[in-house]
C-alpha cells in the first residue's frame, strides 16, 4: 500500500487536517502553500503532525528521539517577539514558515514568511545540554524534483545570482565554521549544490549558522540543529538517481545512494552532528495512544 498515492490520499479529502484547530496558531502573517487543500500536500502533512505536537507538546522529546535527538526541554517560543522587526505572533512552541530576523541573514531580498525566501518548514527552541538550541526542519511528503529547472539551480541568469548570494556567506565562514568539505578546485564547490534537496540544505545551513548565535527576547540562542525529514516511501526523493547529480560532476558517484548519506558526507566532522535526517514517519508510533494518533498512523504511516 503506497501511502504517498493520490487514491490512498484522497481517502482523507473529508478530513484534510488532523482537527480543526491545527492552523488557528499559525500567524496571519504566513503565506500558507497554494496547495494547501491538496491530499497529497507535504505542507498539509508538516502541519498535521507538528500541529498536532503543538497541541500535545509532551510527545515532542519523545518525537524527536526516535531520530537520536535528546532534547533535555521544549521551550515556548516568546509572544509577539520582534526579530529586528520582523514580528512572530505564532501560538504553540512550534512555529511554522519562520525565516528568522526580517533582513535576511543569507543576502536574500524581499519575500515573507512561506514565500520567496527561505523559510523554514517547522522550527522550535530546545534545550540540548542545558544549551538553548534552534531546530531548523525541513519537511517532506510526496515532493520529487525531476525536471531540468530543479536539478539545475546554479543554471542560467538566476543561477548567477544565487552563486554570488550563497558564495557570499561561504565565504565569510571560510575561516571559521565552515560547513562543507571543500578542498581544491577539483573537486565539491558550490556548484555541486545544483539539485533542488541539496540546494534547500545549503541554505537552510547557511541560515542556521548566521543565526547563531542570536537573542530571541530573553532567550539567548548558543547552537543549532538543522533536521530534515522525509517520507520512507518516497523513493525517488530519498535515492539519488544519475539524472538528479546531473549538474553535480564532483558528487555524481553517489547515485542510486541515499540522500541523506550523501549529505552526511560532504559535512565537515564538526557540522555532522548538528544535521539530523530521518523518516518521520516512522516516528508517529511515538504519540500518546488518543484518536487522532490512529488517523495520523492509518494516513502517513
Amino acid at each position: 500500500m503506497d501511502k504517498l498515492d493520490a487514491i490512498y490520499q484522497n481517502k482523507f479529502s473529508s478530513r484534510q487536517f488532523t482537527n480543526n484547530l491545527v492552523l488557528a496558531g499559525i500567524s496571519k502573517n504566513v503565506k500558507l502553500h497554494d496547495e494547501i487543500n491538496n491530499v497529497r500536500s507535504s505542507a498539509a502533512a508538516c502541519i498535521n503532525v507538528f500541529g498536532y505536537l503543538n497541541q500535545n507538546q509532551s510527545d515532542i522529546i519523545p518525537f524527536f528521539k526516535v531520530f537520536g535527538l535528546q532534547i533535555d526541554e521544549v521551550l515556548q517560543f516568546p509572544q509577539k517577539a520582534d526579530l529586528s522587526g520582523e514580528i512572530y505572533d505564532d501560538q504553540g512552541p512550534i512555529v511554522f514558515e519562520w525565516i528568522g530576523p526580517k533582513k535576511s541573514p543569507i543576502n536574500e531580498v524581499g519575500g515573507s514568511r512561506g514565500q520567496n525566501r527561505t523559510s523554514i518548514d517547522a522550527y522550535l527552541l530546545v534545550k540540548i545540554n542545558g544549551i538553548i538550541t534552534q531546530l531548523l526542519i525541513e519537511w517532506k511528503f510526496t515532493e520529487t524534483y525531476n525536471s531540468e529547472s530543479y536539478i539545475h539551480k546554479f543554471g542560467g541568469k538566476k543561477g548567477i545570482e544565487r552563486l554570488r548570494r550563497y558564495s557570499d556567506i561561504l565565504t565569510k565562514l571560510r575561516n571559521d565554521g565552515f560547513p562543507f568539505k571543500f578542498k581544491g578546485e577539483g573537486g565539491i564547490g558550490l556548484s555541486d549544490f545544483s539539485y533542488e534537496p541539496l540546494y534547500q540544505l545549503l541554505r537552510i545551513t547557511l541560515l542556521a549558522k548566521m543565526t547563531t548565535p542570536m537573542q530571541i527576547d530573553e532567550l539567548n540562542i548558543q547552537d543549532y540543529r538543522v533536521i530534515h525529514l522525509t517520507h520512507s516511501d518516497n523513493k525517488d526523493l530519498n535515492i539519488l538517481s544519475e539524472q538528479h547529480l546531473k549538474y553535480s560532476p564532483s558528487i555524481s558517484s553517489y547515485k542510486n545512494t541515499d540522500l541523506h548519506d550523501l549529505w552526511h558526507n560532504i559535512l565537515t566532522s564538526e557540522e555532522k552532528s548538528k544535521h539530523i535526517l530521518g523518516y518521520w514517519n516512522k516516528a508517529l508510533n511515538s504519540l500518546s495512544e488518543n484518536e487522532e494518533k490512529k488517523y495520523l498512523q492509518n494516513r502517513y504511516e
